[in-house]
């Protein structure tokens, strides 16, 4: 009996070639009841050459509002063939942090989910980070998710504080131009949590078959 291959995971930057299998993803948000909401879906359907491009300006701080940092997006390949995460990375960001909501924000693909790629995707992000030399980063959690909770706890993080009516930044269209101006999201919980990114945890585990959830 032929043995099963262990599958592969790598974070890949947007590009043409993934059209497919991103909008692949989209749909399967969509049949689970949820938007896209994360990135410009409806623009990667009418051109994707234009959303991919939009992403890699984006990544350089091109064309964004005053006020909003430099965004890179990766997204999670499986087995070179199959994208079942995206993940959001903001390496240069000043305090307030939950202003910008952290660091880095996800998503992973609702047939994926409680499967360990959460947890996988974050990983493969901090080492992203850390060539960077970051200290460590920082991510929000609005109101109650114990499945991400669970993700960052994994990869070492720790709660700094829970604040409540906490700031953010919204991106507005005015007079034909995109602005971003401060608001509080009023009656919101947003808890703040820290992850040193000297602290390396699960390596040897993630060096076989994930066998976890989250």
């Amino acid at each position: 009996m032929m043995s099963q291959q262990p599958e592969t995971l790598a974070l890949v930057k947007p590009a043409l070639e993934y059209g497919p299998a991103f909008l692949a993803m989209v749909d399967d948000h969509i049949a689970h009841g949820e938007q896209y909401n994360y990135n410009n879906a409806v623009l990667a359907r009418e051109d994707f050459a234009t959303f991919v491009r939009e992403l890699k300006d984006e990544a350089y701080g091109i064309g964004l509002p005053e006020g909003l940092p430099a965004q890179q997006t990766y997204w999670l390949l499986k087995d070179s063939s199959l994208l079942i995460g995206e993940i959001r990375f903001r390496p240069h960001l000043e305090q307030p942090y939950e202003k910008f909501n952290g660091h880095v924000g996800y998503n992973i693909r609702p047939s994926y989910r409680g499967q360990g790629y959460g947890t996988r995707q974050l990983a493969l992000l901090l080492e992203e980070a850390r060539q960077l030399a970051l200290p460590g980063i920082s991510m929000t959690i609005e109101d109650e998710n114990p499945a991400s909770e669970h993700i960052i706890e994994k990869n070492g993080g720790k709660l700094l504080r829970v604040i409540d009516n906490p700031s953010s930044l919204r991106v507005e269209e005015l007079n034909g131009s995109w602005i971003a101006r401060d608001i509080i999201k009023e009656n919101k919980r947003c808890a703040l949590w820290w992850i040193n990114l000297s602290y390396k945890p699960l390596q040897k585990v993630w060096q076989k078959r994930w066998s976890g959830t989250a």
